[in-house]
């Protein structure tokens, strides 16, 4: 191990040297470190545990590399590239992206990079790689491209079918869909109760999906199911389920030439139907973003915003 400790060791160092909690913004910015600053206790300890995990990456597939000073853009590329392989959502990604350009701008006012050095991630038009910017992408499936994924899927692998039907009708991430339970579903009321843990929900935070009338026979249909199984859960062996679905998607969009957006994308193609049935029975723009936000179970609006409903689709003004 290096003299200067382990990786994520140097790396937590250098955040710790821009980490001014309470600071104020206006100095900062009128001395012109704005960008070399880290105040909120909260904004430190997401970016401690998203170095964490790049630190991790690089003991795992650059084991030569024991200092910070030899971390190169080309490690940060791959490790955001294997986020989205794995189908990170795009507000996590996209915090990632955030929390290793304030690692470079660290490790620039510290010393560790010379001024010479290649920033790890560069912006968008500053030679970053093709794909890869801090914004998350707005990308949902047609409904025409979720049901021909669904249709391709279901001969191959049911289940994995089943859960990927869940998620576009629900809007469940792929952990909620893998692990509901008849006691979540709720056919007379048209809604999905989902629980904090067992669910899996992310945050561990519960929230109640209400849904449309013609819901309502797909609710019994898999309440019955799950209520045949031992525990009460729709699907088994969810630990590895996941990956499994991931996979089915994957070759199924390769199969029908249809450009794979990932699991998530079910999930948005839900957003973007919740957001324009909200439109249709009266809501306005706001209402309806607040409504689909509280359906997704995100506590901001503008995530659903950013990353759910584009403007392309949103009715302005409505």
């Amino acid at each position: 191990m290096s003299k200067q400790g382990g990786l994520s060791y140097q790396m937590l160092n250098a955040l710790k040297a821009i980490f001014h909690p309470g600071g104020s913004r206006f100095q900062d910015k009128q001395h012109g470190r704005n960008r070399d600053v880290i105040r909120g206790i909260g904004t430190m300890q997401s970016m401690v545990a998203d170095v964490h995990s790049f630190a991790r990456f690089i003991r795992e597939r650059f084991p030569e590399v024991k200092n910070l000073n030899q971390v190169k853009p080309d490690m940060a590329q791959a490790f955001i590239a294997e986020l989205v392989r794995k189908e990170r959502s795009g507000g996590r990604i996209g915090r990632v992206v955030a929390s290793i350009r304030k690692l470079d701008r660290a490790c620039r006012v510290t010393g560790v990079f010379s001024k010479d050095v290649p920033v790890l991630l560069p912006y968008k038009g500053r030679g970053s790689v093709r794909g890869f910017h801090s914004q998350p992408r707005t990308l949902a499936y047609t409904d025409e491209q979720a049901a021909q994924i669904i249709d391709w899927t279901f001969p191959v692998d049911p289940v994995s079918a089943e859960v990927l039907q869940t998620m576009d009708t629900f809007g469940l991430r792929i952990k909620e869909a893998c692990y509901l339970n008849e006691r979540n579903i709720y056919p007379e009321s048209l809604t999905i109760s989902l629980d904090s843990n067992a669910n899996h929900t992310k945050g561990g935070r519960p929230r109640t999906i209400c849904l449309p009338e013609e819901a309502g026979e797909y609710l019994v249909e898999l309440k019955e199911k799950a209520h045949k199984r031992l525990t009460g859960h729709l699907f088994t062996d969810r630990g590895s389920l996941p990956d499994r679905v991931r996979r089915q998607v994957q070759a199924a969009c390769k199969a029908l030439d249809i450009p794979c957006l990932g699991t998530h994308g079910f999930r948005k193609t839900f957003a973007v139907n919740n957001y324009r049935r909200a439109i249709a029975s009266g809501s306005g723009d706001r209402e309806a973003l607040q409504h689909t936000s509280n359906q997704l179970g995100h506590n901001r609006v503008i995530v659903a915003i950013q990353s759910y409903v584009s403007g392309d689709i949103r009715s302005i003004g409505n």
